[in-house]
């Protein structure tokens, strides 16, 4: 038994202007009536804020993982000589700086799936998340 799926088209979308099918006829796309989403209450969006601080700092955390990995395959020599431990721990801050911006700007995308992924879980959950204590790292 094969599985049906859905592609959002109309069986009349193939249909021909003058009867039967053909792949000439270009697919229309089914519209649903759906109702209009309700506005969000004030804890709504409250909880909804609290998840894009975390997602943003989730976003930051993998980042600063990510440039501490590249950073591990620099050598440490240079021509003035080996790297001290000061430079070591600049260059982390610096990092970690980096990282917060990229997070911050959103040109990655990750926080941003993050939050499609988890909205309806939050909005279902509202009382509770808007009233978790997000530790800001990054400014609003």
């Amino acid at each position: 038994m094969s599985d049906i799926v859905n592609l959002g088209f109309s069986a009349a979308a193939f249909s021909r202007p003058g009867g039967g099918t053909g792949a000439t006829a270009l697919p229309q796309p089914v519209h649903n009536a759906t109702p209009k989403a309700q506005p969000l209450t004030a804890v709504q969006k409250q909880a909804l804020a609290h998840l894009h601080d975390a997602a943003t700092q989730l976003e930051g955390v993998f980042l600063q993982m990510v440039m501490d990995a590249m950073n591990k395959t620099v050598p440490n020599d240079s021509i003035f000589g080996k790297e001290s431990a000061s430079e070591e721990t600049w260059q982390g801050m610096l990092s970690d700086q980096r990282s917060q911006a990229i997070a911050k700007s959103g040109s990655l995308g990750i926080g941003k799936v993050l939050e499609d992924q988890l909205r309806n879980q939050v909005l279902g959950d509202a009382q509770h998340e808007a009233h978790v204590d997000v530790d800001r790292r990054i400014d609003p």
